[in-house]
């Protein structure tokens, strides 16, 4: 508990810092489905999540976000909750790139489960114009296994007419040491922007299904619909 307590303690601070040097962030989000990696973390159904980001002038940000989930994996093995706690710095790079890497805490609090699901992941990523994502992520213990995992991502974003943007991505997450398996994964959506909200429409979809990251049933084709609320 010592890293998320921090990072909250860090938030009331920094929601305290001179607006002119720094801005705190967040929004409301409500899913029809809440897919990660190509695998529903909801079970099909309907999430809600919150985040609250606080972000330096000089590149530092820090932030705590959270959503419903219902992972089932067998008796003392539900999750039905997500939190996680990030730390992490963007440095730009000449006009249009910009080059960073974070910290993530994963935890399922109120997990009814004998299996200790919470982890740290590490990344780092690089954006060209707000148009081009990469990024790498590596856990050195996934589900205090003693296993790493690693995963590359990619996304691309284009605007179109009257705020519409159309966005796609594809990923490799190879959980091969914990699982023995890796698989593929990707997305396509659209956005329309509104003056106070996001509504998006997405297809997910992945490779195959992996024990104990998915089933085959969570692991197909699905469409998600969301609205975000900022504030």
């Amino acid at each position: 508990m010592r890293v998320p307590v921090a990072i909250v303690s860090l938030l009331a601070i920094a929601s305290a810092v001179d607006g002119r040097t720094a801005e705190l962030n967040g929004y409301a989000l409500l899913t029809t489905d809440y897919v990660r990696r190509g695998v529903t973390q909801s079970g099909g159904d309907a999430a809600f999540q919150l985040g609250l980001e606080f972000t330096s002038n000089n590149g530092w940000y820090l932030g705590a976000w959270g959503s419903t989930i219902d992972i089932y994996n067998g008796p003392l093995q539900r999750r039905e909750l997500e939190t996680n706690y990030y730390f992490g710095f963007a440095h730009d790079v000449g006009r249009r790139w910009t080059l960073g890497g974070n910290v993530v805490m994963y935890k399922y609090p109120g997990a009814d489960t004998f299996f200790d699901y919470d982890y740290l992941e590490y990344s780092v990523s690089a954006n060209f114009d707000d148009r081009l994502w990469l990024e790498y992520a590596y856990s050195p213990d996934l589900y205090d296994s003693g296993e790493v995992t690693h995963n590359f991502e990619v996304y691309s974003e284009w605007p179109l007419a009257n705020a519409w943007s159309l966005g796609a991505g594809l990923g490799r997450y190879d959980t091969s040491g914990l699982t023995g398996d890796i698989y593929s994964y990707w997305q396509a959506g659209i956005t329309r922007h509104f003056k106070r909200l996001d509504v998006d429409l997405r297809y997910h979809d992945s490779s195959r299904w992996v024990r104990i990251i998915s089933t085959p049933d969570t692991a197909d084709a699905r469409l998600s619909l969301s609205v975000q609320l900022p504030f």
